[in-house]
């Protein structure tokens, strides 16, 4: 399996009702009714429901805009404010996102906890791809080059995720000051 490659501005779109917001699916692995893990993108125009996905660790990234609250009485209470700092929850409970002030734009991962853990974090260096775990990269500043499983290049709004059976690789920066979010996907046990 080579790396499945994408462009933000080319994944589909889904309204949520009432225009309350809209998500961009990367990859909903293995299938989008049942997956085991799920990364995407989600705006939010208006505050509302939390969606709840029993059996489901999600991990959420602030990208743009101000901020939103998100809480559940006695379960969770959380202002994702800081860009690029993950936030990890459980999708168990029922939630509400309250916008802080204006509409926001997240990275989403959820995984079936008794399947997948997931890490995220924020890489400028060169890095192995781990040839062992599933994973998602997403470029936020600069361009970023990957050897190996296939050869491409990436830029700002570009990314690319891959299964556990994807041969040797590296990722490396190719100019200064370049950023990506990094996702490492370990099967459980």
């Amino acid at each position: 399996m080579k790396m499945k490659c994408f462009d933000y501005t080319t994944l589909p779109r889904v309204q949520w009702s009432e225009g309350k917001g809209e998500t961009r699916d990367i990859v909903c692995w293995p299938v989008s009714d049942d997956f085991a893990w799920r990364a995407c993108f989600t705006t939010i125009h208006q505050s509302g429901v939390l969606g709840q996905f029993p059996d489901i660790d999600r991990s959420i990234v602030l990208l743009k805009g101000k901020g939103v609250r998100l809480t559940r009485p006695g379960f969770l209470e959380h202002e994702l404010v800081k860009k690029m700092t993950p936030f990890n929850f459980s999708g168990d409970i029922l939630g509400h996102a309250e916008l802080l002030e204006g509409s926001v734009q997240c990275f989403n991962i959820m995984t079936r906890r008794s399947c997948w853990t997931s890490d995220i974090s924020l890489v400028s260096d060169e890095r192995l791809l781990p040839t062992l775990h599933s994973g998602v990269l997403y470029v936020l500043k600069g361009r970023w080059e990957m050897t190996g499983a296939n050869c491409v290049q990436l830029a700002f709004g570009q990314g690319a995720w891959w299964l556990p059976d994807i041969r040797e690789g590296v990722i490396k920066p190719l100019v200064a000051d370049s950023q990506l979010l990094w996702v490492d996907l370990r099967p459980v046990g």
